[in-house]
């Protein structure tokens, strides 16, 4: 009996250990890793057969575990920003939004910093004016109004208010037009779904508004569904016979459907759950995708009456930089041509930055374009728009 008693004791202990581990340093791998080693232990530390047996199961599956997830880190392809430390002032921005789970308040500022290995890459102001926009160059009052919807590459992460896409679009047209710069940084198609259908841009329909820009990235496919630690208060859209519907927010799907949220958490913790059911997911991404995209043309079209336009960097039938990317090369290639079916004005970015080596068009460890490049795509959509 007092053998019984230890060993349970001592499991309490072990199980103590394990969650605490994973809890101080947040890390699912780190208490899968203790548990394989103190499974090894109580092969020593228990008493009786069954329990050293128990705990050697315990661990073997546990270690399993660790090597699974090992061989699956190592097989994806490992991000081109690891290494960088991000800062804000204020801290949790951008602050949380009941539409659209995270946005800008108006009227407001925030001091961004970015550090690789304590060498500063950039230190910017980003100041957002009173419809929540970031801001850009004034223009005369009546002037034509382009709105710029989308993540941080239409933000503009680590750039000055002026060296902004939208900023810059205004600058090269002489100041002559307003731009609107309502980028968010880790946004993707159902954020401008949802802000368009919500009435979030409604306050420009009496503004002579000529074009809704938006730039998009192979890195949307996985944020249409979620796959993301910062999109839980998202919204979620989902296909149903060929038609989109909202549904609410990621989060609130993974609290009806405990399976899905398991398979989420359990997927943010291991590379090898994550990659289990990659082939459907990914077919789900992206049809989710085309069909936003779609509904976003359709939306600009009903709501200002004017065209969408995207700017992409993403592969298509010219590309010869690699993007390094979790999806294909011909299954990124064959989205851009079922975006392009749709008719919608569409400029490359790599078609105006590929006779520039790519050291001087990014943000050094960050990724993001960096000034130059977004004027020569700035000049690029001003020839675009420009056409009759």
């Amino acid at each position: 009996m007092a053998g019984k008693l230890r060993n349970f004791a001592l499991a309490g202990v072990f199980l103590l250990a394990v969650v605490l581990i994973g809890v101080v340093l947040k890390s699912g791998l780190w208490a899968v890793t203790a548990a394989s080693v103190l499974g090894i232990a109580g092969v020593v530390l228990f008493r009786g057969n069954r329990w050293r047996t128990g705990s050697l199961l315990a661990a073997a599956l546990s270690l399993s575990l660790v090597m699974l997830d090992l061989v699956a880190g190592l097989l994806s392809p490992s991000a081109k920003n690891a290494g960088l430390v991000y800062t804000t002032d204020p801290k949790w921005w951008p602050p949380a939004d009941p539409i659209l789970g995270f946005r800008p308040q108006p009227d407001t500022k925030v001091l961004a910093t970015a550090t690789f290995d304590d060498t500063l890459v950039y230190r910017q102001t980003y100041n957002f004016d009173t419809a929540a926009a970031r801001v850009t160059p004034a223009a005369p009052a009546g002037a034509d109004t382009y709105l710029f919807m989308g993540d941080s590459f239409i933000f503009g992460q680590g750039l000055a208010d002026g060296e902004t896409l939208a900023s810059q679009f205004a600058k090269l047209n002489g100041q002559r037009l307003h731009t609107a710069n309502l980028g968010v940084p880790g946004y993707g198609p159902n954020h401008l779904v949802r802000a368009f259908e919500a009435g979030l841009v409604d306050r420009y329909k009496d503004t002579k508004v000529k074009a809704v820009v938006t730039w998009i990235i192979p890195a949307h496919l996985a944020r249409v569904t979620g796959d993301g630690a910062w999109l839980g208060s998202s919204p979620r859209y989902v296909l149903e016979n060929g038609k989109l519907r909202f549904t609410g927010t990621f989060n609130e799907h993974r609290w009806r459907d405990p399976l899905a949220g398991i398979r989420y958490l359990l997927g943010e913790e291991f590379a090898f759950v994550d990659a289990i059911g990659q082939k459907q997911r990914q077919d789900e991404q992206v049809e989710l995708f085309v069909a936003l995209i779609a509904r976003l043309q359709v939306l600009a079209r009903e709501t200002f009456g004017v065209p969408l336009v995207i700017v992409y960097s993403w592969p298509d039938e010219r590309t010869q930089r690699p993007y390094g990317s979790k999806q294909s090369h011909d299954l990124l290639v064959s989205i851009i041509g079922r975006i392009r079916h749709l008719g919608t004005p569409m400029l490359s970015v790599d078609s105006q930055t590929e006779r520039f080596d790519v050291s001087r068009l990014l943000i050094p460890h960050d990724g993001h374009p960096n000034a130059f490049s977004n004027e020569l795509i700035a000049e690029g959509l001003k020839r675009l728009l420009d056409r009759p």
